[in-house]
């Protein structure tokens, strides 16, 4: 499984930019958004301390006052 971010200027409909997340594990997914690894199949918004995490654990910083961030599982 692989994992993507999207970013959406706050308010558009379509993603500014979107990249692979090469630094996330499924185990990392898993404890980020608090769903078992087997059941990580779509789109997730990342908010708040789910974002600090992000960064902690990829060290990508979210800019959460411009933007909105989702992390999408993709099957390889």
């Amino acid at each position: 499984m692989r994992f993507l971010i999207s970013r959406y200027a706050n308010g558009a409909d379509t993603p500014d930019s979107v990249a692979d997340v090469f630094a996330l594990s499924v185990d990392d997914a898993s404890e980020l958004l608090g769903i078992p690894p087997a059941r990580i199949t779509d789109v997730y918004p990342l908010k708040g301390a789910q974002a600090d995490a992000f960064r902690r654990l990829t060290g990508i910083g979210l800019d959460l006052d411009r933007y909105e961030y989702f992390l999408e599982a993709e099957a390889d």
